[in-house]
C-alpha cells in the first residue's frame, strides 16, 4: 500500500462484523476458485468482491464499487465515498476510502514461534513503520498512534492501532484517519489498513469493520501452520 509522498479513534473488534456477514465469506471461501469472484457476498449496506490471495493463501472482501489495484503481493481498493463505480476510478489513493492488504514472506526467516516474533517485531518496530507505510511520511511526528495493543491469536502475533496522519498542505491533503492491523504468523506478515480523510472516516465504519473482519487464511494455509 506504500504511497510515495501519500487511520481511526475506535479500535477495531471482531464482534462488530455480523454473523451474516460472516456465513455468506464462510460459503464463498469453500467454493475454493482462485483469483477475484465477483459479486459472492453482500451486506445490508456494501456489495463485495472475494479476493485471494493465492501465494500466501488468504481471501479478504473487498466493496465492488470500488477501485481494485494488484501489486506484487498487495491489493488495495481505492473507494468514492458513496461507493460508486464511476468515481471510485478517477479517485485518489490519497484522498478517498483505501483499503489494503500487503503480504510479506518469512519462509527462511530463523524462528517464526511466538517467541521469535515477539523479539523480532515488537512494538516499536511497528510503531517506527507505520509514518511512511500508512501517511507517506519519513517523520514520525506526522503520524499521531493512538490505541495500539498487542495480542496473540493462535500462532500469530496481532498489532492494532488507531493513527491520525497530519495535512499535507502543499499538496492539499488533508487530516486522515486510518486502522491498522498488523498480523504476524509463521510463514507471512500481512499489513492491513483502512484510511479515510478525517471527515468521512466515521460514515465509512460498517464498510471498514467488513473488511478487517472478513480477512482470513484459507484452511490449507491454517492446516500447515498448526502442523509446524
Amino acid at each position: 500500500m506504500r504511497e510515495r509522498g501519500r487511520r481511526s479513534r475506535i479500535a477495531w473488534r471482531p464482534q462488530d462484523a455480523t454473523a451474516a456477514r460472516l456465513m455468506v465469506l464462510a460459503a464463498a471461501i469453500g467454493a475454493g476458485t482462485l483469483g477475484v469472484t465477483p459479486l459472492l457476498a453482500q451486506t445490508p449496506a456494501t456489495e463485495t468482491t472475494i479476493y485471494r490471495g493465492s501465494e500466501h493463501r488468504y481471501t479478504v472482501a473487498l466493496p465492488v464499487g470500488c477501485r481494485h489495484v494488484e501489486g506484487p503481493r498487495t491489493v488495495d481498493a481505492i473507494c468514492a465515498v458513496d461507493l460508486d463505480p464511476k468515481k471510485s476510478a478517477v479517485a485518489s489513493a490519497a484522498r478517498s476510502l483505501l483499503l489494503s492488504v500487503a503480504a510479506e514472506s518469512l519462509t527462511g526467516e530463523g524462528d517464526t514461534s511466538i517467541t521469535g516474533l515477539l523479539k523480532r517485531y515488537t512494538e516499536a518496530s511497528f510503531k517506527a513503520e507505520i509514518p511512511e507505510a500508512v501517511c507517506g511520511e519519513s517523520d514520525q511526528a506526522r503520524a499521531k498512534i493512538e490505541n495500539l495493543s498487542q495480542a496473540v491469536e493462535g500462532e500469530d502475533l496481532v498489532y492494532t492501532a488507531d493513527v491520525t496522519c497530519a495535512e499535507i498542505k502543499f499538496l492539499q491533503i488533508g487530516r486522515r484517519h486510518a486502522l491498522v492491523r498488523h498480523v504476524i504468523g509463521p510463514d507471512a506478515v500481512f499489513r492491513l489498513v483502512a484510511r479515510a480523510p478525517e471527515e468521512v472516516f466515521d460514515t465509512q465504519r460498517s464498510t471498514i469493520d467488513a473488511f478487517f473482519a472478513s480477512f482470513q487464511l484459507s484452511a490449507a494455509a491454517k492446516a500447515e501452520q498448526a502442523g509446524k
